[in-house]
């Protein structure tokens, strides 16, 4: 069922679109309401799934890390089977998200790893139990994340902001506290101090201290907000863009990409597509215009555009269990 917002909702949503970790107090402040009314409506907005989850987005490359994906065209897959690999892909730790799709490709997953060959080995042992199931598959890394905010619920631009980054940080070494930090924190943006130095056995201003630390060197890039668009009556798709003599313009298209109300998450891509847009539209054919729109604003550089509809992200997490 479709859950309504009002101008109130819509607004509370932005705020923590923008920063996660807007208190109550600020957000009523800026809104002019309350602070138990924002405390309200935010949990409403958790209750019924409109939330998913406040996330705190890591730079992966001061990590180490890198995402890879495989975007798989599946065929003669019975339900049973289906679910068995679903299953399979949910239990795997390596494997950060899975998701169904309708369109180019069947299912979509993606996996932090530290190196190529543990890429390899994951999609190796997918393979091999599951190969005579899979028509053709892409394999695409990320080179740089952009995360813009969802505009579209006013109908009005507001400036974007890059939150994400994937590579071009150098690798920072992180003691066992910083790390036992990122893993409490990653799906839980709007952590308490309090609760987690009591967790991690730590000293309240040496907890803030090394958050801040963190978040001074890149390893904490922002603190956003992850809405299912079903629950609002939006639909979740990804255009996947291949690019041609694109070099003297590549900068400019992906600002006018990340200015487009709908468009929520813009990625670079290292595959055989160079830009992959995240889009939450209302109706199908909200997607085919602002798509035909992107074609032709960027005639000259756009070689091919392929899409899908994500019907349902099974698994969806925002750091590796493995990592220590």
């Amino acid at each position: 069922m479709k859950r309504k917002l009002d101008l109130i909702d819509r607004k509370i949503i932005l705020e923590l679109d923008t920063n996660a970790r807007s208190s109550f107090s600020e957000i009523g402040k800026k809104l002019k309401i309350s602070k138990n009314n924002v405390q309200y409506r935010v949990k409403k907005l958790v209750e019924d799934k409109v939330i998913k989850k406040f996330v705190s987005q890591f730079s992966l490359g001061t990590l180490g890390l890198f995402l890879g994906k495989l975007y798989i065209q599946l065929t003669g897959l019975s339900k049973e089977t289906e679910e068995e690999l679903h299953k399979y892909l949910i239990n795997d730790e390596r494997i950060v998200w899975v998701a169904r799709s309708e369109g180019r490709w069947d299912l979509m997953i993606g996996a932090y790893v530290e190196s190529i060959p543990q890429f390899n080995d994951i999609r190796m042992n997918f393979f091999k139990k599951y190969e005579k199931y899979i028509s053709s598959y892409d394999i695409i890394f990320l080179v740089e994340g952009y995360t813009s905010q969802r505009t579209y619920l006013f109908d009005k631009k507001t400036p974007s902001k890059k939150v994400e980054k994937y590579i071009g940080l150098k690798k920072i070494e992180l003691d066992k506290k910083d790390k036992e930090i990122l893993h409490l924190i990653a799906n839980n943006a709007r952590f308490n101090y309090l609760d987690l130095a009591k967790k991690l056995d730590l000293n309240i201003k040496t907890l803030m201290k090394k958050v801040k630390e963190l978040e001074n060197k890149g390893v904490i890039q922002g603190y956003v907000t992850f809405l299912d668009p079903k629950k609002i009556g939006y639909n979740f798709f990804k255009l996947c863009i291949y690019l041609k003599d694109y070099q003297t313009k590549f900068d400019s298209f992906l600002k006018y990409c990340m200015e487009l109300s709908n468009v929520v998450h813009v990625i670079e891509s290292l595959g055989p597509w160079e830009i992959e847009l995240e889009i939450e539209t209302e109706t199908l054919q909200d997607f085919y215009d602002l798509t035909h729109e992107i074609k032709s604003k960027f005639p000259d550089i756009i070689k091919k555009i392929e899409s899908v509809m994500i019907s349902n992200e099974i698994k969806l997490d925002f750091f590796p269990e493995w990592y220590k």
